[in-house]
């Protein structure tokens, strides 16, 4: 028997909800709650297996609600039942730890499977969903991407440490600081993730940077 706590503003919606999934002989309704911080209590004193919730609420969000509740009841599998597929909606529901994100015009019958999935050990989310996630994912991962790479001035020092110039040379020749040189340095350093300054020189022959800077 898995046990759920309905967390919707909706009252009717609440009711339809409590109706469907109480037919349902594996679920135990253990209760419900109108607003987010009625939701944190209402999980904290009664543990559900599954918190059920709705995004858009009094007092508290279902994304507040996930983030309280990640810490305080990590065993308690929170899913978002939501009107809205809007990136940054998901996005924040996955980076909180939900279970799943089903949105709210999916068939009941879908709704059951959903929460079977995740009571079993799963994860379930929409079709709409999982397009959108997907996205935000590979944006995310592109964006990481982007951020372990060398700036185009931090690929200059690159160069010129890779043929051989000591930091007094490099200010010169890119007419900084020599303080500003050895960050520079410390920053490539860890954006590759080496140590030394062979690790560099590496990396930059891998590139095919070596004597780039005099072709230029």
């Amino acid at each position: 028997m898995t046990t759920l706590l309905l967390a919707d503003d909706h009252v009717l919606l609440q009711d339809g909800l409590k109706d469907r999934l109480s037919r349902q002989p594996q679920f135990s309704i253990v209760g419900t709650a109108s607003d987010g911080e009625c939701a944190i209590e209402k999980t904290l004193a009664l543990r559900p297996d599954i918190l059920l919730t709705d995004i858009s609420m009094p007092k508290k969000t279902g994304l507040e609600v996930l983030n309280t509740l990640r810490e305080a009841t990590p065993e308690v599998k929170v899913v978002i039942l939501s009107m809205h597929s809007n990136k940054e909606y998901i996005m924040a529901a996955m980076r909180g730890g939900a279970k799943g994100y089903v949105l709210k015009d999916v068939s009941s019958q879908e709704l059951v499977q959903a929460l079977d999935i995740i009571a079993g050990g799963g994860s379930y989310f929409s079709a709409g969903v999982s397009e959108t996630l997907l996205e935000g994912m590979n944006e995310l991962e592109n964006k990481e991407h982007e951020d372990s790479q060398p700036t185009p001035r931090e690929k200059d020092v690159l160069i010129l440490i890779a043929n051989g110039a000591c930091n007094k040379t490099i200010a010169r020749e890119l007419d900084i600081s020599v303080r500003t040189v050895e960050t520079h340095r410390l920053r490539v350093k860890k954006k590759l993730g080496v140590t030394s300054t062979a690790g560099l020189v590496k990396y930059a022959i891998e590139h095919n940077w070596i004597n780039q800077q005099e072709n230029q």
